[in-house]
């Protein structure tokens, strides 16, 4: 028994793969940390994508003076400026609305989104072009799959029942007259 003491006493004095064993708990916590940043990193250059792709879009109505421009002809234009977003015509969806400038009424916050789950299900674009000196909200929402599941909850970004992130871009703007 004394010896059996001796080298349990010898065993916690050796400070021999010390820093091994430091390693080997803290990488796996290091590494799934910096995946969750660059992942949020990610989700948050493809909202700044959207949303500088919407820019163009709305610069693309307000110079179509006298164009009939339709849903379609906007969801390609903002899918041609963001290649970060895969699948881009299958899950943005376009909200085109006019704004009554006597009540500036606007739609509820919730942007309808793709609903993944059943996929023959798409929610038809609302596209109201409007008038000369109209008052126009569009808005936009596409949805994202996180590589990791616990990435993005900072972000405060809406979550299906599939797990993907909706990311939206709104923007508003007034018909220019003809």
């Amino acid at each position: 028994m004394p010896d059996l003491l001796h080298h349990i006493r010898a065993f916690a004095r050796d400070d021999r793969a010390t820093a091994t064993i430091e390693f080997v708990i803290m990488f796996p916590v290091v590494i799934t940390l910096f995946i969750a940043v660059f992942e949020t990193g990610m989700i948050m250059t493809r909202q700044v994508l959207m949303e500088r792709s919407l820019d163009e879009a709305v610069r693309i109505l307000r110079l179509a003076q006298g164009l009939t421009l339709n849903a379609a002809d906007i969801e390609e234009a903002i899918c041609a400026n963001t290649s970060s977003i895969p699948n881009c015509e299958q899950v943005l969806v376009v909200d085109l609305r006019r704004i009554d400038r006597t009540t500036y009424d606007i739609p509820t916050p919730d942007v309808i989104c793709v609903n993944r789950n059943d996929i023959d299900i798409r929610p038809g674009n609302l596209f109201q072009q409007g008038q000369d000196n109209e008052l126009i909200l569009i808005r936009t929402c596409a949805i994202i799959d996180p590589l990791l599941p616990f990435s993005g909850y900072g972000l405060n970004l809406v979550r299906d029942d599939t797990g993907g992130m909706h990311i939206t871009a709104a923007s508003v703007f007034v018909n220019e007259p003809d």
